[in-house]
């Protein structure tokens, strides 16, 4: 499963492609036909990618509901990480997150990812709402979900939470 926008390249990490990542980081450079940065995935994507590898085993739909590696086109490179906190749940509602590496932060790639899986969710009829939590202090999180469609819905704890319904929805990702 394969998004593109102006820039990236997003695919749904398959359950091979993850079991690899986590092992063996040229040979999952090979599988993606990218090489794979010094450094990721990050130490909290893979906290993320083994609950999703484990329910990609017990559910093969799932694709899609976890990790998506965003692949800048033109340079050949991961530049990070987005996707879904699970399948949608009975009120309709899916949670977003995304992470970007150092190197590649600022040019609006978090933006173009969010924008591009929030419309992808919006196909499937059972999605009405995408939810998304960030630390108050993260500005640069804060942008990318105003930038994204996303509006203030109450604080969670200690960090606040957005969200974005299928009327507001915006993007540029197309499914290839």
């Amino acid at each position: 499963m394969i998004l593109t926008t102006r820039r990236l390249t997003l695919i749904a990490c398959p359950l091979d492609i993850g079991q690899t990542l986590l092992e063996d980081r040229k040979r999952a450079g090979e599988l993606l036909g990218v090489p794979v940065p010094l450094g990721w995935p990050s130490r909290e994507l893979a906290e993320v990618l083994a609950p999703y590898l484990q329910e990609l085993l017990h559910d093969p739909q799932a694709l899609g509901w976890g990790v998506w590696i965003a692949i800048h086109r033109e340079a050949n490179t991961i530049v990070g990480h987005a996707g879904f906190k699970g399948r949608p749940d009975r009120d309709g509602t899916v949670e977003i997150g995304y992470g970007i590496a150092p190197p590649h932060r600022g040019r609006g790639y978090a933006t173009e990812a969010v924008e591009a899986l929030c419309r992808w969710s919006f196909t499937h009829s059972e999605v009405r709402r995408v939810v998304a939590e960030c630390a108050p202090d993260n500005a640069a999180s804060i942008r990318v979900l105003e930038k994204s469609g996303f509006r203030p819905a109450g604080v969670s704890g200690s960090l606040l939470r957005w969200e974005q319904t299928r009327v507001e929805s915006a993007g540029d990702g197309q499914a290839a």
